[in-house]
């Protein structure tokens, strides 16, 4: 997943910003608050219900076209050093 070592929360950036997408949109869309948008893309996933964590990165990676099963083994590894065995 991970070609030039960016972090899979840069990559959601990177991908909205270049789809000319604004986080007001996603929020709009999802209805997930624009600073939870904020948290996912920066990393801060301290700041974010835990529960509700890998649907908003979900919902997020759905809305801007991105395949989330990817990102959210990288948020699993991210959060707890390795991949889960739930999927």
């Amino acid at each position: 997943m991970n070609q030039n070592n960016e972090n899979f929360y840069e990559i959601l950036k990177e991908t909205r910003k270049t789809k000319q997408i604004t986080l007001k949109e996603i929020s709009d869309y999802t209805k997930i608050n624009i600073s939870y948008l904020e948290s996912l893309e920066n990393g801060d996933f301290d700041i974010l219900p835990t529960v509700y964590t890998r649907l908003f990165l979900r919902s997020y990676c759905d809305y801007i076209d991105l395949d989330s099963k990817p990102i959210l083994d990288e948020l699993e590894i991210f959060i707890f050093g390795h991949k889960g065995k739930k999927d």
